[in-house]
Formats: C-alpha cells, structure tokens, sequence
C-alpha cells in the first residue's frame, strides 16, 4: 500500500534535541509499504551511513512523517 508522506530534502539537515533529523523509515516495521524507499549511503559530518530514504522524484528525501509508519 503507498501511504503518504511529508519529506525533506536531504539537503536540508536538521538539528533536534537527540542530534539530526534520523527518517522515520529507519524504524519502520510495516511490511505492506509499497513507497519508494531505498537505502543510500549519506555522509553526515564526514561519517558515512547507510540510510533509508523516499526516492520518488528528483532526488531522495527523508521521510518526516508518514501514515503507515509502525515503529519497531
């Protein structure tokens, strides 16, 4: 099922109180997510991660919100 979702540029890295805005995809368990989800590599502050983010459009996005989100 494609659910909707509120995205941010990656570009735009935004700071919380725990440290940068992590996408709500990384603690998904919902196994009918039809979105285009796929996982990147991303350097935050010269340490690389694998992530997973929504590449529906011109470029890959974070997930900030999202109807279907189950956390672990």
């Amino acid at each position: 099922m494609e659910y909707k979702c509120q995205t941010v540029s990656m570009s735009r890295m935004i700071v919380g109180s725990t440290g940068f805005l992590n996408t709500l995809c990384e603690n998904c368990c919902s196994m009918d997510c039809s979105n285009p989800i796929e996982k990147t590599k991303l350097s935050i502050l010269g340490v690389e991660k694998e992530v997973k983010v929504f590449n529906g459009g011109t470029s890959p996005r974070f997930v900030v919100q999202c109807e279907g989100h189950m956390p672990k």
